[in-house]
């Protein structure tokens, strides 16, 4: 899958127990509009000229129109995981690890996100619950990869095992 095309929420629950290292878990796709970075700039307070000066983005920039804020990347790549369904029996976020911005992302780009299984471990504190890590590459419509990060999370568990 190249774009995220065809992935849809799931419908099934996610245990900790479902998920193996290795496996790849591609979202759907969303495309970033020029009202989702108005109102993020708006929300955060992050007024930088680069998002808010369409004359300077077009003239002055490093980019072929207005940038997207790497924060705005990073909440986009999370929402759509959650819209996956499978980090609905999350029960801890625990870390977030070797963000990266590779490339621009511009307003009218579509994000889509590969989620792929690092790390599963059953916790040593909680056994019920098992501890994911996850590596999360952003791709745009073109299948750059824009940003990459990792995730650490605690899900819970069919069983304590």
């Amino acid at each position: 899958m190249t774009t995220g095309e065809g992935t849809s929420p799931m419908t099934t629950e996610w245990f900790f127990d479902d998920f193996t290292v290795g496996q790849v878990h591609p979202t759907m796709g969303r495309t970033v509009t020029e009202a989702d970075v108005v109102n993020f700039v708006g929300l955060s307070g992050v007024f930088e000229e680069l998002f808010v000066n369409a004359e300077f983005a077009r003239d002055s920039s490093l980019f072929a129109g207005r940038a997207v804020p790497g924060l705005l990347i990073l909440l986009f790549a999370e929402g759509l995981w959650v819209q996956s369904g499978r980090s609905h029996k999350g029960r801890a976020y625990l870390g977030l690890d070797e963000l990266r911005i590779v490339a621009p992302v511009i307003v009218n780009d579509t994000l889509w996100v590969d989620v792929t299984v690092e790390e599963a471990r059953r916790s040593t504190s909680r056994p019920e619950y098992g501890v994911l890590v996850l590596r999360h590459r952003v791709r745009n419509q073109r299948d750059e990869e824009v940003m990459s990060y990792k995730t650490a999370r605690m899900l819970e568990s069919r069983s304590a095992e």
